[in-house]
């Protein structure tokens, strides 16, 4: 059709969607794009991340802790402390030291809302004081009336210490201090800490409370947190302050992941202007895909506000993605525009490349999802909700390429393709590019069984190495070493003790139990005529239960624990059993003592009764080391090994039924050893599914299931690569390791189905398989480079994240899409050469190339590649 025709024919056609309505779909897009970028602030705000919540409901380790937390607040504590927290000797001798005066004042506001500004408190205090002013008491009602409700209590060394030695049964002051040490007292048996006790209305707040003051442009998005301002009022400096504990666990996830995201928002947005100005070279192009990529992504995130939900430190990992994504799929588009620009002229060329891209892209598009959505297999609620938000994403990242970038096509049409399509560079370009893909293709085909055996060997040689894989949940790994959480922990573990908290829980059936709180005379023998457990019984178990584990794993052991915590920790000494007249007494009066007191000891937080079955539970509180590198399944495994041996053994000794005593081990520690199991066998099973539904697909556009199978093995090339060699080099698999399987699977077929469609078509066109494996290369084999270019580098800017998850996720990523590259472009045309290749022509095969195949060498005059013999 010449140039002259061509309006005539523009006239007599029937106008297109986007002739009628390319404006009104830029219109809305702009219209809904404020509401858009809100909910997308939203969701960013709505982040919330606990360690604890990581297990499905249904989990034993998740139950436990759910029943723990019904009788115990004390898992959700903070640990306080700064230089020069000391705390001074016996008050009773006249040479003792006094405590720093802020540590009261502190303890006091969070718990009653005023300060006492007093002159040794001024004295003692570098952070000025100007604010607070006055002699009298100061009232801050901005703390005052939001701190209550989030503090419970707070426990410091010097209230404990007089609790300890109050009465006339009190503890000499040395051996409550000693019993301290460790805990609340430090080694250098002064240095101490403030431990705040979070109430539940809090653990969805943790960043109002605990959220450290942001800098530069992140400070947008949070203020400091209420314990920051109120360590200030008391002339605490919070800069200098150290914390820790599980909600600061949470709280500095959150951190790193909101980190993550604004920092890796505009370099993955500037590295994908790049590549696609690289690509396209065209500043409206570049303004069009990085419209496109900036529009999808904050769809993703608005879509988790709309649904009610919230955003964690994984989820952050989102946006970036779905933005690289849509880069890469704009590109594709473009590359499809600019051939329908030389084949039908720029009024056509919007309608035309969409009716040729629609079905790649849309493929391509569902195998991505499909990798995202196989994440929803593993047990781990962060991993499930990343894939699936991250799946939905995708596919308004596709909704978005198919209308808004047609649309802006229409309106700015790129005209610059058809007036001067070949610049001698871009020839010269084209030219060179294409020898090398058609001497590479030759080279394959002709040693085809050379190259196959020596990536499938490769392939099984790095599959041995996943049997040596390992995974790992360990908390403070998640942290980059800039990270101010752990220079806090480390801080608090050289001068306090321990902090990562395990919990055993003590279960005395009240069926079994010789006396109650309540004062009655409820058979002594138990409901089942056998000898029941005394008050003094369960003390004196619980006690030697801390003996025991201190003695296995603490200081004179294994060193991995500190000094345990229980209510015998607040009383005096259990008399010795000699039967004797004397020992009798003292038992008998110590045992009608605690029962007297059964109210002020479950104040402590150490004993409890459930209401309803009337069960006592003696809790044994154990302070884990953060950097002994320590496997927690190992360790849990090893605590029950010398536990629950001992109590059958106690209890049998006694002639008390076994029933009488459950226990149960709960805490972080178990949540974090569960979850290591699961994500080993969430990699593998979500893995599997996504070949499951994947490999389907791929025999959808292969026409045929061995066809569908060859083209899928390459595929398996850069995961079993990937994770074997980290099994080989004793690389632990983490969340982000995890995740990158199956995201890589997803973005890794779609250079297959791009190459099978270009393969099929070759052969059908030639009947020739070698001639179709070197049309391919000239069809996909630029394009499968720039793809890699794109998303592998686009998301390998997530390496640069200060978490750790997060930036094994980024590096993993690039180097599983630029093997996934190479297995596309030399293993899979060596399979398509070997006899496996007959599966694509039935009946007999083509025997050898020949060689003066046809190969494109020049572009004619159309922009199209004109083949010369």
């Amino acid at each position: 059709m010449s140039q002259v025709d061509r309006p005539l024919v523009l006239i007599q056609r029937r106008r297109t969607f986007f002739d009628k309505y390319s404006l009104g779909v830029l219109v809305v897009f702009c219209f809904l794009l404020p509401t858009i970028m809100m909910l997308a602030r939203v969701a960013v705000q709505s982040h919330n991340n606990r360690v604890q919540d990581w297990l499905p409901q249904s989990y034993t380790e998740t139950q436990d802790l759910a029943e723990f937390r019904k009788h115990f607040a004390a898992d959700q504590f903070v640990v306080v402390s700064w230089p020069g927290c000391k705390i001074g000797g016996d008050p009773q001798l006249a040479d003792s030291t006094t405590d720093d005066p802020r540590i009261e004042a502190f303890a006091k506001l969070l718990t009653e809302g005023t300060v006492p500004n007093t002159a040794d408190l001024v004295a003692a205090t570098p952070v000025s004081l100007a604010a607070t002013g006055g002699d009298d008491e100061k009232q801050h009602p901005s703390i005052a009336l939001t701190l209550p409700k989030y503090v419970s209590e707070v426990t410091t060394a010097r209230r404990t210490l007089d609790q300890m030695t109050a009465g006339n049964n009190g503890l000499p002051y040395l051996t409550a201090s000693r019993r301290l040490n460790g805990t609340l007292i430090g080694p250098d048996e002064s240095t101490t800490c403030v431990i705040v006790q979070l109430t539940n209305e809090a653990i969805g707040n943790f960043r109002e409370i605990l959220g450290r003051p942001a800098s530069g442009w992140l400070r947008i998005l949070h203020e400091e947190g209420l314990l920051f301002r109120a360590m200030r009022e008391c002339g605490i400096d919070p800069e200098t302050a150290v914390i820790g504990g599980p909600p600061v666990d949470n709280v500095s996830i959150d951190e790193e992941g909101q980190r993550t995201l604004l920092r890796l928002a505009g370099l993955a947005g500037l590295l994908g202007l790049t590549l696609a100005w690289f690509s396209l070279r065209s500043l409206p192009l570049t303004a069009m895909v990085f419209a496109c990529g900036i529009v999808s992504a904050a769809l993703s995130l608005a879509l988790v506000a709309i649904m009610g939900d919230h955003t964690d430190a994984i989820m952050f990992s989102m946006p970036p993605l779905v933005y690289v994504l849509a880069i890469s799929g704009a590109v594709h588009l473009i590359n499809y525009y600019r051939q329908a620009v030389i084949d039908d002229g720029v009024e056509l060329a919007a309608e035309t490349s969409l009716k040729m891209a629609w079905k790649p892209a849309l493929l391509c598009s569902v195998t991505t999802a499909l990798g995202l959505l196989s994440l929803c297999t593993s047990d781990l609620v962060p991993i499930r909700k990343f894939g699936l938000y991250a799946a939905a994403g995708v596919v308004l990242m596709l909704i978005t390429l198919f209308l808004l970038l047609p649309a802006m096509l229409k309106l700015w049409p790129i005209r610059s393709f058809a007036v001067n399509p070949n610049r001698a560079q871009k020839v010269r370009l084209a030219m060179s590019l294409d020898r090398f893909w058609d001497w590479l293709g030759r080279l394959i085909i002709r040693r085809y069984a050379i190259v196959g055996a020596v990536c499938l060997a490769f392939i099984a040689w790095m599959g041995w190495g996943l049997s040596h894989v390992k995974s790992s949940v360990d908390l403070m790994k998640l942290f980059g070493p800039e990270a101010r959480i752990l220079q806090d922990y480390h801080w608090l573990e050289e001068n306090l003790g321990m902090l990562v908290p395990m919990e055993i829980v003590l279960r005395f059936d009240h069926r079994h139990m010789a006396s109650s709180a309540e004062g009655s005379d409820e058979s002594l023998a138990g409901s089942d005529q056998t000898p029941s457990l005394t008050t003094l019984d369960r003390m004196t178990l619980v006690r030697n239960i801390q003996i025991l584990v201190e003695r296995q794993f603490g200081r004179n052991g294994t060193n991995v624990i500190g000094p345990s915590m229980a209510v015998t920790t607040f009383l005096p000494a259990i008399p010795a059993d000699n039967k004797t007249a004397s020992s009798l007494f003292r038992r008998t009066c110590m045992e009608k003592n605690i029962e007297n007191n059964f109210e002020q000891l479950c104040e402590t937080g150490y004993l409890n009764r459930d209401p309803v079955t009337k069960d006592e539970l003696w809790r044994i509180s154990l302070r884990v080391a953060a950097f002994r590198d320590i496997d927690y399944g190992k360790f849990v495994s090893d605590l029950r090994n010398v536990i629950d041996p001992y109590v059958e053994k106690s209890l049998a000794a006694k002639s008390r039924p076994a029933d009488s005593v459950d226990l149960t081990y709960t805490g972080v520690i178990p949540i974090v050893y569960k979850a290591q199991r699961s994500l080993l066998a969430s990699l593998i099973e979500s893995t599997w599914w996504s070949f499951a539904t994947i490999t389907p697909l791929l025999m959808l556009v292969c026409r045929g299931f061995l066809a569908g199978l060859v083209s899928m093995l390459p595929n398996i090339l850069p995961v079993v690569a990937i994770f074997g060699a980290m099994g080989w080099l004793g690389i632990p698999i983490d969340i982000g390791s995890m995740m990158a399987a199956s995201i890589a699977l997803g973005v890794a077929v779609d250079d297959t189905i791009h190459y099978m469609t270009w393969f099929r078509h070759e052969l059908n066109e030639t009947g020739c398989r070698q001639q179709a494996i070197l049309g391919s290369f000239r069809h996909c084999a630029t394009p499968t480079l720039q793809a890699a270019m794109i998303s592998g580098l686009g998301l390998s800017v997530f390496a640069f994240s200060t978490f750790m998850p997060t930036r094994k996720f980024g590096y993993l990523m690039l180097t599983i899409l630029v093997a996934g590259m190479i297995a596309e472009l030399i293993l899979l045309p060596a399979l398509l050469s070997s006899p496996l290749g007959r599966v694509f022509k039935p009946g007999k095969p083509t025997n050898a190339v020949d060689e003066e195949l046809p190969i494109a060498t020049l572009a004619d005059s159309t922009g199209r590649f004109r083949q010369s013999a």
